[in-house]
């Protein structure tokens, strides 16, 4: 009853409730059946924030800064909340590839890309698709990679989120792609040199 609870508590944005049920001692490390973990009904929350934005500039009527951190606090305070009782930031979607901070930066929420990203959560992770959140979101907003990006298109937010993951070492899927290899190809020529050089030391 209190996970179901505390699952409502999420989807209405009640602080108090989740405040308290997180007092009364309830473990966040559970997954609702039809949901996911907590983080994910958090993150589905944060989709509505954004969708609200955009419909305001769809509508030629933008919200103002302080319109948009009026209604985003409540989702960073839940988060707050979540992260002090130790909900699993890094535990993915049962049924999708997504974790937390893909999310957040699919609802273009820098403040909450942010937050995660001081809790350690991975920037790197790969979707179902072999994509890095870097390389996955660009698609998703721009239908191109990052660095084909024409930033004159771009909304303020979709902006900050994907250079405040770039700052904080995200990389597109070719760039760490590329690493792996140098990093294969470096282990094959460490092992051919030392192979060289015991068989060297045989012929001494």
């Amino acid at each position: 009853a209190q996970q179901q609870a505390f699952v409502q508590a999420l989807e209405e944005l009640d602080l108090q409730q989740v405040q308290r049920l997180l007092t009364d001692g309830l473990s966040l490390n559970f997954i609702e059946t039809e949901k996911g973990p907590v983080i994910s009904v958090w993150s589905d929350g944060l989709f509505k924030w954004w969708e609200a934005i955009c419909e305001a500039y769809e509508a030629g009527a933008p919200l103002s800064e302080q319109e948009k951190q009026e209604t985003l606090a409540v989702h960073l305070d839940i988060l707050e909340q979540l992260i002090h009782g130790k909900a699993n930031l890094h535990l993915w979607d049962t049924e999708e590839i997504y974790g937390p901070l893909w999310d957040a930066a699919s609802a273009a929420c820098a403040p909450a890309v942010k937050r995660l990203l001081d809790e350690k959560v991975d920037p790197n992770t790969k979707d179902e698709d072999g994509l890095t959140i870097l390389s996955s979101i660009s698609d998703l907003f721009f239908d191109c990679e990052f660095d084909e990006i024409n930033w004159a298109e771009a909304l303020a937010e979709e902006k900050q989120t994907l250079e405040l993951l770039r700052q904080h070492g995200a990389k597109m899927t070719k760039e760490l792609e590329k690493l792996a290899l140098n990093a294969n190809n470096f282990i094959v020529k460490d092992a051919t040199n030392r192979i060289i050089n015991e068989i060297k030391e045989l012929d001494q």
